[in-house]
């Protein structure tokens, strides 16, 4: 199947008429549509179900027709709700179109009354000539099975569902359902009634004897399927017992990893501790510089005024003075001058000279001077000391305090994350492991027991049936419901063997294909598989050991979801296009609409995802928000994207409506 082109007509919230043409090329089978959350991108998915199925997945179901065109019609006038697609199936042109009218009632109906309903499937046959078919609802169906719309129309945010610890039978079911399995499946079904009915009339008209036996037959396969119902419901218990044990294991893991962050913790707080230690001390030390040398920026004007008054003394020659008082106290005391001149008490030459002691400079003094001289250069270097010493005290401060706040934010995240696991016993749920590692061995040795009860009853249901083939009749009624009854049992054997042949043949092909899509697109060491009983699963390998993973992750479940679907679609096209026996299932080629594919993956799974959809499928359409049109999923869709669409959301009206835009590489 091949889609060429949608169009709309006033269909829920898209006003008017509206149309998308899909991207037909090989090399770019993309086709994108844009559009925010409530913009309709559900609703455009829903345009395929309605003209299919005459079906609905949305709220208010019943409401067809846009409120808009409504609002704008007359009281008694009609509006009609139209989806028409045009599309390729087998080599045949086709053109489906549903449509339904509705009438307004009054001013105020906003949803009309439906007084018109058409569905209508022409085609372009061999000939060239247009035709009609006259059984359009079937038709579409055979087309499109109905049971196939989950595979090939489907929400991205849902498919995980497929991964969980009930999804067996969905699994299962489309398994059958793409491949055609159900065929089979309803010969086997049919055959059995059919067995049955000619079972009742033997009892009908058949001897004691054979009346007995065909009594002990039907009571023995009630048993059996009593006893099936009781083997599928202890699988499931231990599939279920097997998932909590899963959980519990990772649980346990997580406490003891719980163990390595307490002693994280308490290395932190040491360092922290330490940390403040260090703080304190150069909190000390700094004030013991302060206490000893802070007095100097405050001293500094008076010891630089000092300064300047002796360098003045010193430029004026007073100090050094070139005469000792000591010098002149000596004259005096001898009475005589240098020259020889007597310096007698009272005479005018001893009072020259006396005069001198006043202006001769004193040792001491002088010699202190030059002392004040060199301690005020000191004071000026320790000043450059002090501030040169409190700038590296504060700086290593500083480094200290951001030390402190990385380790407090560390010490903060674990303290969160403990907060979270914490909350358990390991010893309680180390004993509760081993409750349920007991409870699967005893759920193991109970389904062994039923099998083997449903193996007893096999033998003797096939003891009983040879009885009844042994068993002597007359009556030529009996004779002939039994002959009947043994060919439909055998039929009835042979296909379901047959079944059961294609569908482990199938699962099988699935598994391989599902894992190597699988393995393509995720990054860890994981690989996808389907169980015997259908379960799609994520593992991983422990040593030699192959171990269940419950994936935390659901963007991983996502990825195994998708590649699921994929592998449907690649076995169906496979199959259809094979020249080998197609008798019971012939596969087909389907398009894939995915409504929000990237919504739980990161990044990277985007980018691979988005690298491997082009080959998912033959013809791909892809309804993304604009979040999720990320650069990583841009980046391997833009190119490839052969056409592309944006939902404009209008509300500036009374009532809201969708346009469907088509938007270029800009978008």
């Amino acid at each position: 199947m091949e889609l060429k082109r949608l169009e709309v007509e006033n269909f829920r919230q898209f006003y008017g008429t509206q149309e998308v043409s899909f991207s037909l090329e090989e090399s770019n089978n993309v086709t994108v549509v844009h559009g925010d959350n409530g913009a309709g991108k559900t609703t455009l998915l829903n345009t395929f179900l309605w003209l299919f199925y005459n079906e609905l997945t949305l709220p208010q179901p019943d409401k067809i027709a846009t409120e808009r065109a409504l609002d704008e019609a007359s009281v008694n006038s009609r509006v009609p709700a139209r989806v028409k697609l045009e599309f390729k199936d087998q080599g045949r042109q086709y053109t489906a179109e549903r449509k339904q009218v509705f009438q307004k009632r009054s001013q105020t109906d906003l949803s009309g009354v439906q007084v018109d309903e058409d569905l209508t499937l022409e085609y372009i046959d061999e000939h060239g000539n247009h035709k009609q078919r006259n059984n359009p609802t079937s038709a579409l169906k055979r087309i499109l099975p109905q049971r196939l719309r989950e595979i090939f129309f489907f929400d991205g945010e849902t498919i995980s569902e497929l991964t969980a610890d009930d999804g067996q039978q969905k699994v299962q079911s489309a398994i059958r359902n793409i491949m055609g399995l159900e065929i089979l499946e309803r010969a086997i079904r049919h055959l059995d009634t059919v067995e049955g009915r000619f079972e009742d009339t033997m009892d009908e008209y058949g001897s004691n004897e054979l009346s007995d036996l065909v009594s002990k037959k039907q009571d023995i396969k009630s048993k059996i399927d009593s006893l099936e119902n009781e083997r599928e419901n202890l699988q499931q218990s231990r599939t279920e017992t097997e998932r909590e044990l899963t959980q519990t294991e990772e649980r346990l893991s997580e406490l003891e990893d719980s163990r390595e962050l307490q002693e994280e913790r308490d290395r932190l707080r040491t360092n922290l501790d330490n940390i403040d230690t260090d703080i304190k001390n150069i909190d000390d030390e700094t004030g013991s510089v302060i206490s000893d040398s802070g007095h100097l920026p405050f001293a500094m004007p008076a010891v630089e005024e000092t300064a300047r008054m002796l360098q003045e003394k010193r430029r004026k020659g007073e100090i050094p003075s070139e005469i000792k008082t000591q010098f002149v106290e000596d004259l005096l005391d001898i009475e005589e001058c240098i020259c020889g001149r007597p310096l007698h008490h009272g005479s005018g030459a001893r009072e020259e000279v006396s005069q001198w002691r006043e202006r001769a400079g004193s040792t001491e003094l002088e010699e202190a001077a030059m002392n004040i001289v060199g301690r005020l250069s000191e004071i000026g270097e320790r000043q450059s000391d002090l501030y040169d010493d409190i700038d590296e005290l504060l700086a290593e401060r500083s480094a200290k305090r951001d030390r402190k706040q990385k380790l407090q934010e560390q010490l903060d995240e674990i303290s969160e994350t403990l907060s979270e696991i914490e909350t358990e016993d390991i010893g309680k749920l180390e004993e509760r492991r081993q409750d349920l590692k007991s409870d699967i061995e005893e759920l193991s040795k109970s389904i062994g027991g039923v099998e083997r009860e449903i193996d007893d009853c096999e033998e003797t249901l096939s003891e009983i049936e040879e009885d009844i083939s042994d068993a002597r009749e007359e009556n030529e009624v009996a004779n002939r419901a039994r002959r009947r009854a043994r060919t439909a049992g055998y039929l009835r054997d042979q296909i379901d063997a047959l079944f059961k042949k294609y569908q482990d043949k199938v699962r099988k092909s699935v598994n391989d294909k599902v894992n190597q899509t699988f393995q393509s697109i995720i990054e860890k060491e994981y690989y996808a598989r389907i169980s015997d009983e259908y379960a799609l699963r994520i593992l991983k390998d422990v040593g030699d050991t192959e171990q269940e993973l419950v994936a935390k992750s659901t963007g991983e479940r996502q990825v195994a979801s998708l590649s699921f679907i994929a592998s449907l679609v690649s076995l169906a096209k496979n199959q259809y296009e094979s020249d080998q026996d197609t008798t019971y299932f012939t596969g087909g080629i389907y398009p894939m609409l995915m409504d929000s594919p990237f919504g739980y993956l990161d990044p990277t799974y985007q980018r691979r995802v988005s690298q491997k959809l082009p080959e998912m499928a033959e013809q791909v359409v892809v309804l993304v928000t604009e979040s999720q049109w990320s650069d990583a999923v841009a980046g391997e869709l833009a190119d490839i994207a052969g056409q592309r669409y944006k939902l404009q959301y209008h509300d500036e009206q009374k009532y809201e409506y969708t346009e469907i835009v088509p938007t270029g590489e800009t978008y």
